[in-house]
Order: C-alpha cells, then structure tokens, then sequence
C-alpha cells in the first residue's frame, strides 16, 4: 500500500495542545519536560493558538481533495508524542484520545468542504500508549501508524507488514479464508518476541507485554485483551502444529473459535498497544531529533501567518 505516515493538518495539533493546556494533571507532569528544551508550560496555550491560527487561514482553501497540501511535516506528531509519552504514569489515555478525536471530527465535518466520514487518516488522530498514531483503516478504529517508528528495524518492518494485511483483509468478502484471518498469530507472535528478546520464547514475552503495556488501555478494552492473549499461545500452537496433541486444543476447534470471532481485531488492537507502548518508552529514552533547545522555533516555523 501507499505511505504509512502520521502527518495531520495544524487543526489536530490545535486541539491536542488546547486539551494538554486545559487539563491540570498533564500540565503539572509536562513541567520537567518542557523545561529540558526551554519551555514553560504557558507554551502549550501558546502553541495552540499558533496552530490555531494557522488553520484559520489553511481552512478557506482546503478541501477533501486538497488537504494534503495543509499537513504538517512528521516532526510536528514526534514533538507531540513525546510531550504524551512522559504522561505515561497517568495510566489509560483513551479519555484523552476519545476528546481528541471526537472534536476534530465535529470540526473537520463543519469546517471543512467535501469532507464525509469515515475520515481520511490526516484527520483519524489516535493515543495508544500514550503515542500518537494516525488510523489508517476506513472500517474500523484500527490499524494506526505511530508518529515515531520502533527503532529495530526488523520490529518496524514486520508491524508495517501488519497493518498492510489488515487494511487489506478490511476489503475482502467475508468470511475470509482460513489462512487469511490466522496468519495473524504467527506475525503477532513474533512481534512479541521481537519486542522483548530478553526472555527468548514468544509466550514469557506476550506475558510481559500484557503485563508492561496493558496498564494505559481503558478497563473494558485491557480486560478483553488480556483475555485474549491468555489462549494467544495456546492457538498459535495448534495451528502451527496441525496434528492432535494431549492437552492442546484440537486445530480444527481453534479454526472454528478463530472464525467465529472478533479475532483479526483483537490481535490488532493488542499488537498495536505493544507497538505503540514500546515506541512511547523509545522515546523517553531517546528522544527524536526535533526534541531540542529551540525545537519551538522548528515548529513554528511551519506556521507562519501569511495576510
């Protein structure tokens, strides 16, 4: 498929940081962080009054057709999600990625000619893990594409090899073939190992993850996950192994469990957290490029207000 990116016009990062600015907890735990490059946190009402301001004047021209030529380069998203990745403390973050997503979709379709739901990703902004992603599916909430990639190449090529095959699958008939909807196990099986090689096997590593990478997933959303990797490694085994084994469930019962579920889902939304939580403990650790002394005149440089 085309470019996996998370690029947004200035109207997301204008609600993003009015929703920062106005909520005290955040502010209080942005203070240090901020203060590393420079800043304050008045700059979080500063910026998005800049942004703001920015759209004001993009918004007479753009259209659904033409909103491509308004989206910010990626910088802009990695500032921001390194700004969310210190909230991590303030456990599950699906408030602040419902508000998010909510506001810009009421202003998008008011504000913006041509536009029709579902979104197109420059306007699907989402928080898992406390990372900034973009949603890249028409059907559902799910793939995202996180505004910073993983660091390991081989985990950043096999999650960008995932959200492929699901918006792909996303436009097929259903049912899907077997194959299709199962392939899912071996790669998010993997992914887990890759994320966490240290314990050299893919079930301790789902373990750990649904341990580590769970705890910012709303409640409802964290117990059906955990739910469903509790019997990941149990059904990537029978498929893996075809034949009947004592104390296995039978691989034609995992089939028929598989294809009479929100499997294909729950695996994605799942893997996307791990994703999308490690790549939030990547960049407490080492920021990107951007995040610097004098990273606000990088990104106000981009929105100057020509009248």
């Amino acid at each position: 498929m085309g470019d996996l990116s998370c690029k947004f016009p200035t109207l997301v990062f204008s609600e993003l940081y009015r929703l920062l600015d106005e909520n005290r907890r955040y502010k209080d735990v942005l203070e240090d962080q901020l203060a590393t490059v420079d800043l304050t946190t008045d700059w979080l009402a500063e910026i998005s009054i800049a942004y703001g301001r920015k759209w004001e004047e993009q918004r007479q021209y753009a259209t659904a057709e033409s909103l491509d030529e308004y989206v910010l380069p990626e910088q802009h998203a990695q500032f921001a999600t390194w700004l969310l990745a210190h909230l991590h403390s303030e456990s599950s973050c699906g408030d602040l990625s419902t508000e998010l997503s909510k506001v810009v979709m009421a202003r998008a379709l008011a504000e913006i000619d041509g536009i029709a739901f579902p979104l197109s990703p420059q306007l699907s902004p989402v928080i898992i893990g406390w990372t900034l992603g973009s949603v890249v599916s028409s059907a559902e909430d799910l793939p995202a594409v996180p505004a910073v990639w993983p660091s390991d190449e081989n985990v950043e090529v096999a999650f960008r090899g995932l959200i492929e095959h699901v918006c792909a699958v996303q436009t097929m008939p259903q049912p899907l073939p077997e194959m299709v909807q199962t392939a899912m196990y071996w790669r998010g099986y993997g992914l887990a190992e890759a994320l966490r090689p240290e314990v050299n096997s893919g079930g301790p590593a789902l373990r750990r993850l649904q341990l580590e990478a769970l705890t910012s997933m709303e409640d409802a959303h964290r117990a059906q996950a955990s739910r469903h990797i509790d019997g990941f490694g149990e059904r990537r085994n029978a498929l893996s192994h075809i034949a009947d084994a004592p104390g296995r469930k039978g691989f034609i019962q995992v089939i028929d469990e598989v294809q009479e579920s929100h499997d294909l889902h729950l695996t994605t939304r799942v893997m996307t957290q791990f994703v999308f939580y490690d790549v939030a403990r990547q960049v407490r650790q080492s920021p990107p490029p951007v995040v610097r002394r004098g990273a606000e005149e990088v990104l106000e440089r981009d929105l100057i207000v020509w009248s």
